[in-house]
């Protein structure tokens, strides 16, 4: 519950109204603003819903072995994922993420 109320929060402080960065993402991000929280339901997962949707979401041919509406699933398989990801702020915003949570 915290957690959800810290995330809220952060989505309502922060000002995705930032014109400097043009991005397909849901929210501007700039690879230096590490003071931003990266949540994965709102900021990683529509990255994933654009390019890998219907195989790695449910009922895909590839959910099960790679459910990419899963936060666990973009951890452990970082380097592959980054590697399919080509749109710059994309890739800094799952770095971010990745970095994140190893803390």
């Amino acid at each position: 519950m915290k957690t959800l109320l810290f995330c809220l929060l952060m989505s309502v402080l922060y000002n995705p109204s930032n014109n400097d960065v043009q991005s397909s993402t849901p929210h501007a991000f700039k690879p230096t603003d590490s003071s931003r929280l990266v949540v994965f339901e709102t900021d990683v997962q529509p990255i994933f819903t654009s390019h890998c949707n219907p195989c790695h979401f449910p009922g895909g041919k590839m959910y099960e072995k790679l459910p990419f509406d899963k936060a666990q699933t973009i951890l452990d398989h970082e380097v592959g994922i980054l590697k399919r990801i080509k749109e710059e702020n994309e890739v800094s915003m799952i770095k971010e993420f990745i970095a994140q949570q190893k803390k």
